[in-house]
């Protein structure tokens, strides 16, 4: 582990620059580095939190000759895993009022991840998007569906399955059905959510794993003569979206990735021990299959350093287990905020241990650098934050993006610096990271020389069709989405177009 602490960070940082407003949420000047090529990939990384760690693990993965160095600050890394806490912990545990994150949420990212990557719960030949036997016409207003099997809450057919408003009557979810037990056509509380994601089966041998023996052939609704989808083809059959999902998988890149392209690249995860969306699983498993394939990862039971010291990690693959929940501290919102950090120290700390040990390990593995500033330069070419636009030609619309440049950077045209692309939470606006608290936590990690000057750039994770997260990728339902990663690229090409980027 390398330590450069060559100053305390003022103890202010924790109330003023990372907690209070980040929102949903080497030597100074010893030389003047020179150019070594437009956008080359050991000097870009890509990084992110919650939604935004999984965009950032997906398209660093599946673009290695982008980026060297990538990071995930609890986000899902196992799709497969993923799917499961949607149908086990999610909607199998859908009226427990203490679950979080509220239902609300879960179904506004349930829904969200139908448009981009398919509906996980259903298949429908006719839509990526709704049930089977519902189209838009019917989405938003009470429908029975007759006669429709379900092996585990309906294997007659005779119960009526219902379209339904939650958590307010007109509250349409439109990707999930309900079985309307008492036969008054809403859904009440207590009344199952259909559930098909798969042809059921038991794990007798306890290995994790379906094997020969251990699933019914009765196709995805779990009754034998139906004729509906994997019925008698002596396959265990997922859902077809299904491969939607794993065609995005961090973890499967890991696992089926030439293993000296898979070494070449730099890795930071944390997750908290108590995540509420169990991405600490996620974590484990993504490392898990690193250490299958030969590779070493240093892991940590919590932050060497705590802040207000900086953690620096010469290792390529680190991954830190802190204590607390998803952001660090309980019940937070997954996506408006990190406000809530005001009522707890210990969960502040530890939202700015995430975040300057994440700065720290991206600006210790871009090769040299520049470190340090000074009060001349930092007033007379003093750093900029804000939030601006450019024209996207894959959406064929212009698209917002935050940016932060180092002290310095208008001073010499012939600087070039390195850059990070940083993608927001489940929700999370662009000015939640891109304002005057976090350019001053920056700025301060310059001053201190705990990083090296650096442009840090912010998508925006909003689809613009709904105001919700759309997770960084080609949405496939282009009707309620579009594509975002190609959007990402965009960005990309626009920064290297425009700013001084080695």
């Amino acid at each position: 582990m390398k330590k450069r602490i060559m100053f305390m960070l003022p103890a202010v940082l924790v109330s003023l620059l990372f907690l209070i407003n980040v929102q949903s949420s080497a030597s100074q000047g010893t030389s003047t580095p020179t150019k070594v090529g437009k956008g080359s990939p050991q000097y870009r990384a890509i990084a992110g939190v919650s939604m935004g760690g999984y965009g950032a693990m997906n398209i660093g993965m599946s673009h290695p000759d982008t980026f060297k160095t990538m990071a995930c600050l609890g986000g899902p890394l196992d799709m497969a895993y993923l799917l499961k806490f949607i149908k086990v912990d999610m909607l199998g545990n859908y009226d427990n009022p203490d679950v979080y994150p509220n239902r609300d949420t879960a179904i506004d990212m349930v829904k969200d991840l139908a448009i981009s990557f398919g509906n996980p719960v259903y298949y429908n030949p006719l839509s990526t998007y709704f049930p089977p036997g519902i189209t838009a016409e019917n989405a938003r207003q009470p429908t029975t569906l007759l006669n429709f099997k379900d092996g585990e809450f309906n294997p007659d057919g005779s119960l009526a399955v219902i379209t339904y408003g939650d958590p307010f009557a007109n509250d349409w979810v439109e990707v999930l059905l309900a079985v309307d037990l008492n036969g008054n056509e809403k859904r009440d509380r207590g009344e199952p959510i259909v559930r098909q994601f798969h042809e059921p089966f038991t794990d007798l041998n306890g290995n994790g794993m379906v094997d020969p023996g251990e699933f019914l052939d009765v196709g995805l609704d779990g009754v034998s003569g139906t004729g509906d989808f994997g019925e008698g083809d002596g396959l265990f059959s997922f859902n077809p979206n299904h491969l939607n999902y794993m065609a995005q998988d961090p973890l499967t890149y890991a696992e089926t990735m030439d293993l000296s392209t898979l070494q070449g690249l730099n890795f930071y995860l944390d997750a908290g021990n108590e995540d509420e969306f169990q991405f600490d699983i996620h974590a484990d498993n993504f490392v898990k299959v690193l250490k299958d394939r030969g590779l070493n990862v240093q892991i940590e039971d919590g932050f060497p350093d705590s802040f207000p010291r900086v953690s620096h990690f010469d290792q390529k693959r680190v991954y830190v287990k802190y204590e607390g929940g998803h952001v660090g501290f309980d019940k937070e919102n997954i996506g408006k905020s990190f406000s809530q950090a005001k009522r707890g120290v210990k969960g502040a700390i530890v939202v700015a241990n995430r975040f300057t040990t994440l700065f720290a390990f991206v600006s210790d593995h871009f090769p040299g650098g520049e470190y340090g500033t000074n009060p001349y330069e930092m007033y007379r070419y003093s750093s900029k934050m804000g939030v601006t636009s450019f024209y996207s030609p894959s959406l064929k619309r212009r698209m917002k993006f935050g940016i932060y440049l180092p002290p310095g950077y208008k001073e010499s045209r012939s600087t070039y610096y390195p850059v990070l692309y940083l993608l927001g939470g489940y929700n999370m606006s662009i000015p939640g990271l891109a304002n005057t608290y976090v350019r001053a936590a920056l700025d301060t990690l310059i001053l201190t020389q705990e990083i090296q000057k650096m442009i840090i750039v912010i998508p925006d994770g909003m689809n613009s069709k709904n105001g919700r997260g759309h997770f960084f990728v080609n949405q496939i339902d282009k009707e309620r989405g579009d594509n975002y990663m190609d959007y990402v690229s965009d960005l990309i090409q626009h920064i290297d177009n425009h700013l001084q980027t080695k």
